[in-house]
C-alpha cells in the first residue's frame, strides 16, 4: 500500500487516538508529586506513550518532563520530531463545542489541542506508522519527542530531556505553519507592577496565559460607577460596582487579530472620574499600552525588517490590596537584541511609574536555508502538495526556538484559521492527514528509507 492511501485508511484510528488525548485537560500546572507539570500533564503523557506502544513503537518516559517513541528499539536517532502535549487553558463558556472532546463538523475536528499540538503529534506518529506498515526500512532511526510544558514558555521540558538524552542532529516541529519556518523572532516575557494606594479601585484581574491576547478582565470599584461601552458590563451591588470588559483572544504573535480586554477597560476608565491616585496606575498602564497598539511603539520598540515587526501584548493583570502584578509578551525582529528590548521596556515601565520584576526570553532563531535538511523538507512539501515551497519568518516562538538547526514544518497551511489559543480551536481534517503524508515522506527521504 502507498503512504497516502495508508494514512487515509487510518482516519478513524487517528480520530480515536486524538479523542484519547484531547479528553485530558493537560494545562501545565505546578509540580504534583512525580509530575513536574501537574497530574494532568502526567496523565496525557502516559496516554500518549500507551498509544505509541500499542502501535509498535519503543517508548521512554523522561520523568514526566517529556516522553519519546522511537521507530527502532536500537540505534541513536538521527531525526527528531518534536511536539507538545500541554495546552492553554479554556474559558468554557466561550466555546460552541465541548473543549475537551473531539467534535467533527464541516470538515473540521474541534477541541483544545487538536492543532496545538496533540493533532500534529499524532500526525507524526501515524507518519512513522505508515513508513513501517508500508514496508520501508530506514537506515537512520527516528524519534518522536513529546514535551509537557511548551505553553508556559519555560522550555523546562526540553531542558530536562536534554539532560537525560541527546537531541537528534536533525529536528523539526509540527508546531507552526507550512512550508517551512527557518527564522523566528526573538521573544521576551516581562513581569512588572508596583504598590498603589487606590481610593476607588478595589481589584482588577484578568488573563490566563502570558502568550495570548486577554479576552476578559474584571474590575471591582467602590460605589455606584456609571460606565458603558461595547463589550462592557457594569453591575452595582452591596456598595461596589463590578465591571466586566470583553475583548477578543488571539495568539500573542498575531495580536492584531484580537482585541485586548485590558487596554479596552483602561480606555473606558480613562473617561471616568477616578481620583488622582487611582489614575496614576491606570494612566500609567495606558501610557505603556494604548488601546489598539500592538507594535510596541509606546515602549520605543516599534521595528520592522525581513523577519517581521515587533508585537507586544499586555496579557496578565492582578491588582488587589494595593499590589499590582502584570505580565507582557513581546516578539521582536532580528534587527533588535534581547538587551535592547529589555532596556527599553524597563525604561518605559519606570517612566510610567512601575517597577520591572523580571525579564526572560531569547534571541531570534535562524537556520541556514541552503542546508540539505531544509532543502529536503521543501522538496517533500512541494512534491506532496504541488504548492510553492519556500522558507519564511514568523513572530511565534516555535518548539525548536532553542534547538540549533531546528525548523518548524507545518501543520497549518496558508489561509487556515484554526483558532489556536482561542475558543473553538479546530483542525482541518484533510490538512492533518496531508501533514502525516508529508512527514512520512520526509522521514523516508531524510533517513534513507528503502522498501523491503
Amino acid at each position: 500500500m502507498e503512504i497516502k492511501q495508508y494514512i487515509e485508511n487510518s482516519r478513524e484510528q487517528f480520530r480515536t487516538a486524538l479523542e484519547r488525548l484531547v479528553k485530558i485537560p493537560s494545562v501545565s500546572a505546578d509540580a504534583d508529586g512525580k509530575y513536574p507539570f501537574g497530574k494532568k500533564c502526567g496523565e496525557v503523557l502516559d496516554e500518549f506513550l500507551k498509544i505509541c506502544g500499542e502501535n509498535g513503537f519503543s517508548v521512554q518516559n523522561y520523568d514526566y518532563y517529556a516522553g519519546s517513541a522511537d521507530m527502532y528499539e536500537n540505534g541513536e536517532p538521527e531525526l527528531g520530531i518534536l511536539a507538545h502535549l500541554d495546552v492553554v487553558p479554556v474559558t468554557e463558556k466561550d466555546w460552541s463545542f465541548p473543549p475537551f472532546a473531539v467534535t467533527e463538523q464541516d470538515g473540521f475536528w474541534y477541541g483544545r489541542g487538536v492543532t496545538d499540538d496533540k493533532g500534529p503529534l499524532l500526525a507524526a506518529l501515524f507518519a512513522m506508522k505508515a513508513v513501517k506498515e508500508c514496508g520501508y526500512r530506514l537506515k537512520k532511526n527516528v524519534r518522536l519527542i513529546a514535551g509537557c510544558s511548551e505553553e508556559t514558555g519555560s522550555e523546562k521540558d526540553i531542558e530536562a530531556y536534554c539532560e537525560r538524552a541527546k537531541m537528534p542532529p536533525m529536528v523539526f516541529t509540527p508546531d507552526a505553519d507550512f512550508p517551512i519556518i527557518t527564522t523566528e523572532k526573538g521573544m521576551m516575557r516581562f513581569a512588572f507592577g508596583g504598590d498603589f494606594s487606590c481610593s476607588e479601585i478595589i481589584s482588577i484581574k484578568g488573563g490566563t496565559v502570558v502568550n495570548a491576547v486577554p479576552s476578559e478582565v474584571t474590575a471591582v470599584l467602590k460605589g455606584n460607577v456609571v460606565i458603558s461601552g461595547e463589550g462592557v458590563c457594569a453591575k452595582y451591588e452591596n456598595g461596589v460596582t463590578e465591571i466586566v470588559c470583553k475583548g477578543v483572544s488571539a495568539h500573542a504573535s498575531m495580536p492584531e487579530q484580537g482585541e485586548n480586554a485590558f487596554t479596552k477597560l483602561l480606555s473606558v476608565l480613562a473617561g471616568s472620574e477616578l481620583p488622582e491616585n487611582d489614575r496614576k496606575m491606570t494612566d500609567g498602564l495606558l501610557k505603556m499600552f494604548p488601546h489598539g497598539e500592538t507594535d510596541g511603539k509606546s515602549l520605543g520598540l516599534a521595528c520592522k525588517d525581513d523577519s517581521g515587526a515587533t508585537t507586544c501584548v499586555f496579557s496578565i493583570i492582578d491588582f488587589e490590596n494595593g499590589k499590582l502584578t502584570c505580565k507582557a509578551d513581546m516578539r521582536y525582529p532580528v534587527s533588535l537584541t534581547k538587551a535592547k528590548v529589555t532596556e527599553s521596556f524597563g525604561a518605559s515601565a519606570e517612566k510610567a511609574g512601575f517597577k520591572m520584576f523580571s525579564a526572560v526570553g531569547n534571541e531570534p532563531h535562524t537556520v541556514d536555508t541552503q542546508g540539505d535538511f531544509v532543502k529536503t523538507l521543501l522538496e517533500v512539501y512541494g512534491g506532496v502538495t504541488g504548492l510553492p515551497a519556500y522558507c519564511k519568518a514568523i513572530g511565534g516562538g516555535t518548539y525548536v526556538h532553542g534547538i540549533e538547526g531546528g525548523v518548524a514544518f507545518g501543520p497549518e497551511f496558508e489561509g487556515e484559521d484554526n483558532r489556536i489559543h482561542g475558543a473553538d480551536e479546530r483542525a482541518v481534517i484533510s490538512s492533518l492527514l496531508t501533514s502525516a503524508e508529508i512527514y512520512a515522506k520526509a522521514i523516508i527521504k531524510l533517513c534513507g528509507g528503502e522498501r523491503n
